[in-house]
């Protein structure tokens, strides 16, 4: 399996975990010193991504392209989300770039920035 399956197997992993509202799933896949900045610019940590104050209703990964390094691997790619924060709703597409970092035995989500799509 190459790099992009298997980074594209943990996004798949993550998208259904945050639908199902499964924190226990999600866990393993994200870095314990996660850092991530939305698209309106804020910060948030695991702690955030495991709390349930955003509700995912869908999350497509389309034009993944990944590039591997000794140890990491950065990611681009275009989300498509429908989600609900702080009683709001929103369907939006994004463009994103994750790194992944590889422990022995898998990859995780260690941080990631996410803008409008253009």
């Amino acid at each position: 399996m190459t790099v992009t399956d298997q980074i594209r197997t943990l996004l798949a992993a993550k998208a259904d975990a945050v639908i199902r509202r499964a924190p226990e799933e999600l866990e393993p896949l994200i870095h314990a010193d996660f850092i991530y900045v939305n698209a309106s610019g804020s910060r948030f940590d695991k702690a955030y991504c495991v709390s349930g104050k955003i509700v995912f209703r869908e999350q497509k990964v389309s034009e993944l392209e990944v590039k591997p390094f000794d140890g990491f691997a950065v990611a681009t790619m275009v989300l498509n989300d429908r989600f609900s924060v702080g009683g709001r709703d929103v369907t939006a597409t994004y463009r994103s770039l994750c790194v992944f970092s590889r422990t022995i035995d898998r990859w995780q989500w260690v941080a990631g920035q996410t803008m409008a799509a253009q």
